[in-house]
């Protein structure tokens, strides 16, 4: 990205807490953690500094991603809100569907997109999923293994906490409007901007309302004066327009350009890792 079209905070203090989205902004495009991004959320730690992760992945895939040694020391906003768990590994989950809803929902999302993906999450590694996934498909798609998976009915009696839905080919746009329609009391529609996937969640979750609960502490009224966050899709946007420093990454959806207030470049161009190299640098 041209020097010119970025956007860098001006830091005048260190962050009380550096939020991190995954896909799109601190993965690379191959969907993997690069070293150089890698060391710069090592060198954050090393600092003492409170980072989080904030995702709509459930931890499973996370674990993957960034690795037990790292995922242990960061704290974690997994699927859009629905839980977090602090570094040292207390955990709050926000909320769950009904078991009726949740079917409903699978069943709608399999009716508009018949040759989808449906994923019923349930809080931990397990989800359940009715269309037949061999192991190979299983491991490539979710990082998973068949003992994690079960009938949606199954998993809604369990308490299912997001229904993830992927179009693949296929736009889900009608099915979002349906959705809303239908269920908008609620429920949470949270369409990316590639038009082919949807996360649904229990109305009131979201990144930031997680967030907040997370960094709640007695010497601040709220925790987005001093935080700096990236993102760079529309479950960002409101996570970015609280921040002090809210950071859209160059290849972030129109939207959360029109909301950020800096710019740092792409996830293929370590765009977090070059924010962050200049805040240590600014107070090394």
């Amino acid at each position: 990205m041209d020097a010119n079209d970025l956007r860098l905070p001006d830091f005048d203090a260190f962050p009380h807490a550096v939020v991190l989205d995954l896909d799109g902004t601190l993965l690379a495009p191959d969907v993997t953690l690069r070293p150089r991004s890698r060391a710069a959320i090592e060198a954050l730690l090393e600092r003492d500094a409170s980072v989080v992760v904030a995702t709509a992945r459930p931890v499973r895939t996370v674990r993957m991603l960034l690795g037990t040694g790292l995922l242990d020391q960061v704290g974690l906003v997994q699927m859009n809100g629905v839980a977090y768990r602090t570094p040292r590994g207390a955990h709050a989950a926000l909320a769950r569907f009904p078991a009726d809803i949740a079917t409903y929902l699978a069943a709608l999302a399999a009716e508009h997109v018949p040759h989808g993906r449906v994923i019923a999450e349930i809080e931990g590694d397990d989800f359940g999923c009715d269309m037949p996934l061999t192991p190979e498909v299983l491991w490539q798609t979710n990082w998973a293994t068949p003992e994690m998976v079960m009938p949606i009915a199954t998993a809604a009696a369990r308490g299912v906490a997001k229904i993830a839905i992927n179009g693949i080919d296929q736009p889900v746009a009608a099915l979002v409007s349906r959705l809303r329609r239908e269920l908008g009391t609620q429920i949470e529609v949270i369409a990316e901007g590639s038009g082919t996937f949807a996360n649904v969640v229990p109305r009131g979750v979201s990144k930031q309302a997680a967030l907040a609960r997370l960094l709640e502490h007695p010497d601040r009224a709220e925790p987005w004066a001093g935080m700096l966050a990236f993102g760079d899709d529309i479950a960002d946007i409101e996570m970015l327009r609280l921040a002090e420093w809210g950071v859209a990454m160059a290849n972030a959806h129109p939207e959360v350009h029109a909301v950020a207030r800096y710019r740092t470049h792409s996830n293929g161009e370590d765009g977090v890792a070059h924010v962050i190299e200049g805040l240590l640098a600014r107070f090394d």
